[in-house]
């Protein structure tokens, strides 16, 4: 087993061997350095960017309502359990952990 485990081994480390290097294009180096020193900056149209602040400032207020809404819910869900109590009579033994 000891046999087959290090034949395993060696072929895998050799399996590279045949594998080529990626050739880069001689002159993608100048071609590069060439766009960098152009000076030509490519911006973002206006409208671009005031849509992204008018998704942002849409996504901050909807976030803001539901957060909103949940605590005021809570509140409502408070009651409601306090309702449901007191119409089937229902009291709570356990003083440890009862808030009320």
């Amino acid at each position: 087993m000891d046999m087959n485990k290090g034949k395993w081994i060696n072929e895998v480390i050799n399996s590279l061997d045949d594998v080529k290097s990626a050739e880069v294009n001689p002159f993608l180096y100048t071609k590069i350095l060439q766009k960098i020193s152009s000076g030509n900056s490519e911006y973002t149209p206006m409208k671009l960017v005031w849509l992204a602040a008018a998704s942002f400032a849409l996504l901050l207020l909807l976030n803001f309502k539901v957060i909103k809404t949940s605590t005021s819910s809570s509140k409502n869900t408070k009651t409601e359990v306090q309702t449901l109590e007191s119409s089937y009579q229902l009291f709570n033994e356990n003083t440890l952990n009862y808030n009320q």
